[in-house]
């Protein structure tokens, strides 16, 4: 029959959703996508610069070690990027290079912010942070593949639906922060380690996922479940993974573009601490760090309300102001990266609050949206 593919819209931003058997579903989004796979790709700073550099010797054989790596590891996520691109009438070969270049060791400086909470009540919230030319590109969708449970992310069309903030059918959620692994490992790509973790039926096997498959880059994952509201902050880069619970003692976490958790850190900062005074100390020489390291700095001082938060606090947190008093971004001055989106789960409620980039906002329940449901959206 083909997938079958609607179209919706929340918070001012495009919602596809496609069902069908997985082959057909990310040839349709190809198809439907087409135009804004190829605006995506076209608008890739290190485009051109990642084609020469695989077309080195040096350059093939780590794309072919990495390629190998992760045919083993997560063939059928590879199977699902080599349909988009046929839908899309992309050449397979550049978007794996874009899918890939977060763990070639190739410089992808900075973006995106995450909070998790977990007290009386859970959250997870996150800010995508991207290129002001990925304004109007980014996009919500939702994958009804048969067999597999329903997942909804934020999505640049051309990448793997992977690398931003996901819900899914079993009720856990998770937001993403890219991490620069300045020395990447024999593993498997860090997209499709992700993509493949969407259908993990609980936060336990989601952890035990990204433990038994480091990725050759790095993520660090935020990832609450609304089943039990536990809430975790999983480090994965460069073949190494670190895991963070949150509890009474310690409610709050946060993460942005440096590694916190891991010892002797893999990251391009050179240093890893949980306190962010010794991580300014030690990244104000490197510079595509000292941002990540000052939102950082900004989350660390956060006071919660007594009681503990709700959506609204978490909200105002991500878009009230740019630094050096928020997190929000907004490709001013010498910032390239403006927040194309913020979202707010709310686990223990089952509410997500989304806020597209021109700041319309709406709320309707996170298993509906995990669904695709758009129907009982509230302003």
């Amino acid at each position: 029959m083909g997938a079958q593919v609607r179209e919706q819209e929340l918070a001012g931003m495009r919602w596809l959703v496609v069902s069908g058997e997985r082959d057909d579903v990310f040839r349709a989004l190809g198809r439907v996508a087409h135009a804004d796979v190829h605006a995506v790709q076209e608008a890739l700073p290190e485009r051109h610069a990642l084609r020469g550099w695989a077309a080195t010797e040096r350059g093939r054989i780590r794309v072919e070690r990495l390629l190998d790596a992760t045919r083993a590891a997560c063939g059928r996520q590879l199977g699902e990027l080599r349909a988009l691109a046929a839908g899309a009438g992309a050449d397979f070969e550049d978007l794996l290079l874009a899918n890939l270049r977060g763990d070639l060791g190739v410089d992808d400086g900075t973006g995106c912010t995450d909070l998790g909470w977990r007290g009386t009540r859970s959250y997870v919230a996150h800010n995508e942070d991207g290129a002001p030319a990925l304004d109007g590109h980014l996009m919500l969708l939702t994958l009804l593949v048969d067999g597999d449970v329903p997942v909804t992310v934020q999505w640049y069309p051309g990448f793997l639906p992977a690398n931003t903030f996901t819900a899914t059918g079993h009720g856990l959620v998770w937001g993403i922060n890219h991490v620069q692994a300045a020395r990447p490992a024999h593993a498997p790509g860090r997209h499709f380690v992700a993509r493949a973790m969407q259908q993990a039926p609980t936060l336990g096997a989601a952890v035990d996922h990204l433990r038994s498959r480091p990725s050759a880059g790095g993520f660090a994952y935020t990832i609450g479940d609304r089943a039990d509201g536990r809430v975790v902050v999983v480090e994965s880069a460069a073949g190494r993974t670190a895991v963070m619970e949150a509890d009474a003692d310690h409610p709050l976490h946060w993460h942005t573009n440096h590694l916190r958790h891991l010892p002797v850190p893999p990251d391009a900062s050179g240093a890893a601490t949980a306190d962010a005074s010794d991580a300014a100390r030690a990244a104000r020489s490197l510079g595509p760090y000292e941002e990540s390291v000052a939102r950082g700095e900004v989350l660390a001082g956060l006071q919660p309300p007594v009681g503990g938060p709700a959506a609204q606090w978490f909200l105002d947190v991500l878009t009230s102001a740019p630094l050096p008093h928020g997190v929000h971004r907004t490709a001013a001055g010498a910032d390239p990266l403006m927040t194309l989106c913020s979202v707010v789960a709310d686990l223990t409620d089952d509410r997500i609050t989304v806020r597209g980039p021109a700041g319309s906002t709406a709320d309707l329940p996170l298993s509906a949206f995990a669904r695709g449901e758009a129907g009982t959206v509230s302003p």
